[in-house]
Parts: C-alpha cells; structure tokens; sequence
C-alpha cells in the first residue's frame, strides 16, 4: 500500500496529531436565506446585488441526517461521520471510515492494497441520541466510498437531500459538518476552491477543493451548498496547509450507490489503459497538437480490449465516445461506467494522424490496470 504523509484522511479522533484548526466553532451567521431558492440577494444602491444566506437554517435542514460513526478492530479504534440516505437505515461515509488504519492510504484501487481490513464493531450515534449498531453493506476502495445499514425500528430516519455536483460554482457558498475530533455536530463555513482536482493517487480522483475547516472525525460527513442539498461527502486534507479540504462530488457518490447497497460491490468496465494527463509544455515536447487535449497511453496490457482494438503506446486520445478527453480521470470515469461487453468509441492521434475505433468494453475485475 502506498502512503504520503502529507496526505491525511480526516476519519480518526487521534489527538496527538498536528493542526493547526484548532476547535471550529460552529457559526451562525444570519444573512436572511430562503430554503425553497438559492441564496437570497439584496439590492444595494452601492455595491449592487449582495448575495446572502442564513447558515443556521442551513444546518438545521440537513443536521438531523448527519451521524457519527465509532468504529473498532482488533487493533485500532476510530471516528468519522456519515450521512442518512434512506428512511430505512442506509448511511453513507468513507471507505477509510470502517476501515481503521487505512486512512492514509490513497490509492484504494491498486492491486497491491492488499485485502480490506474492516472494522468488527461499527457504531452509529443518531441526533436523537440513538446508539445503533450498523452492518456494511457494500464499500469501495477506489472511491473511498461505503455503504452500511441500521436498523431504526417503527420510526422512520430523516435523510439528506442531494445537490448536482457538476453545477457547483467555484466561489460558491458551501458548510461542512461533521464530528472533528469528537467535538459533534461541528459546523464549518467555506466555498469552492476548485473542481476536478486530481493527482492524489487514485484512479477515479475528481475532487471538490474547499477551504471550509475539516479535520479528523470530519470523513464521511456532508458537504453542503446553499439550498441545503450535499454536493459532496468530507474526506481528504493537507496536513501541512491549512485552507486545503478536499470532498467526493455527490454525482460520483450517486452513481455507486446503488451498485453497493444491491451488490456490495461496484461492476466498473475497463479498457486496459494506463494512461497520463498531458500539458501545454508536455503536448509541445511530444510533438502532440498545442491545442488540443488529451492523454498519452502509457501502456496497454496484452489481450485488453485495448489491444485488440489496436491502441499503442504512445496514443494520444483526444475523445471518447465523441466526448472530448480533458484528463485520465474523466476518461477513467467514462470508461468505468460503460457495462462490461457494451462498445465505447476511441478518436486517438498516431504520427500527426487521427484515427477513430471501436472497442469492447471489458471488466475491471478481470481486466489489468
């Protein structure tokens, strides 16, 4: 398994490690805010429109559906939040969450990861004060990504409301809440940083980037925009730099979800490709076309669909499926979301040529990454 200090998943209540946040305080800035729109906007006869929000109704629309989680194992204890996706009893939160001792693996997906080690014993702390316990329904390492399940007898569970990642702003208002080391219920305020950050290790990154406070305890819990929708699930930060959190976009949680409660797996289609992202100065040292991109096979493993369809070493691939390549996660993640036999079409570049293919989608469990 691969490790990168300066990468930490915020999952356990471990009090001897270094931050710099301190205790978030839960904020209450009152800023006149309508839960049937997006944020209220006033006229100023000298600014112009001024867009506020009341973070407290905010917090009061999802915070009966977000829980804390105490996990244990025959090693290990530890904390992370989570969120109540169905009356029944499902909740979503990390992988690293029921997972004790992985919280700073990154890259779930790599072969050499090793078998999960789940927790034994995994606790949920209802807002009513409820102590359930939970069962684990489906997980998924490459995501970060788990299911699991309680039982609230006769009376229903309030659950969360999702929110469409893909129409995120960058500049835009969203809260965090979470259960930061053991203090619960902690409410932070931030916006959008960035979208689509990738380059942390795994083969699906597609982060939101948040300067809203996150620390351990805070994984698994709701990212939240400013109708009270969760646009994303708390799970990674810089431990060296304050200002740097990083969240699952909801879309991507959605997709699988369904596959994991049913499952307890996700079925994920692969072409074989090992791939990487190319650059303004990289495309012109490659002699690939300035302003167009895309990435570069890196390789292709004998007998993937791949290689049957004929893609090489070197391949610039500039679309799939007449959608145009931005980066290897988006095309990992157009890919994997193909069944396993269904077709996907490849536009690539060889020696200044374009060429168009058709490939077979295969499995991912069966096909080598």
């Amino acid at each position: 398994m691969r490790r990168r200090k300066r990468w930490t998943m915020g999952n356990h209540d471990n009090r001897s490690v270094c931050w710099t946040s301190g205790v978030a305080l839960a904020l209450g800035i009152s800023l006149s805010f309508s839960l049937n729109g997006v944020a209220a906007a006033r006229q100023s006869p000298t600014t112009g429109p001024v867009v506020v929000l009341d973070v407290p109704k905010i917090v009061e629309a999802v915070d009966s559906a977000v829980v804390s989680i105490d996990v244990a194992s025959d090693v290990e204890r530890g904390r992370g939040s989570g969120i109540i996706i169905d009356k029944s009893g499902l909740i979503v939160t990390n992988f690293h969450v029921i997972a004790p001792g992985e919280e700073n693996t990154l890259d779930f997906s790599r072969a050499d990861a090793g078998p999960p080690k789940l927790a034994t014993s995994i606790t949920v702390y209802l807002p009513d004060g409820r102590s359930l316990l939970a069962s684990v329904k489906g997980f998924d390492r490459a995501t970060d990504i788990a299911v699991i399940s309680v039982d609230p007898g006769a009376t229903p569970l309030p659950e969360i409301k999702w929110g469409n990642s893909d129409d995120l702003k960058v500049g835009e208002w969203v809260i965090a809440i979470g259960n930061p080391l053991g203090l619960d219920h902690t409410v932070t305020l931030g916006i959008i940083s960035g979208k689509g950050r990738v380059g942390f290790g795994g083969q699906f990154d597609d982060f939101l980037q948040t300067d809203a406070a996150i620390n351990p305890g805070n994984s698994g819990g709701p990212l939240v925009n400013a109708r009270g929708e969760v646009v994303g699930i708390n799970t990674l930060i810089l431990e060296k730099w304050s200002g740097l959190s990083f969240a699952i976009p909801a879309n991507i949680v959605r997709e699988i979800v369904p596959d994991l409660t049913t499952k307890g797996r996700v079925t994920r289609g692969s072409l074989g490709i090992d791939s990487f992202d190319t650059s303004a100065p990289l495309r012109k040292r490659l002699n690939l076309p300035p302003d167009r991109a895309g990435i570069v096979v890196n390789k292709v493993e004998r007998g993937t669909p791949a290689a049957k369809a004929g893609i090489r070493q070197g391949d610039f691939i500039v679309a799939v499926d007449q959608t145009p390549v931005l980066n290897k996660a988006q095309f990992n993640r157009i890919v994997t979301r193909k069944a396993p036999g269904s077709k996907v079409g490849i536009t690539f570049m060889r020696d200044g040529k374009e060429y168009s293919i058709t490939a077979e989608v295969g499995s991912a469990e069966a096909t080598p990454q």
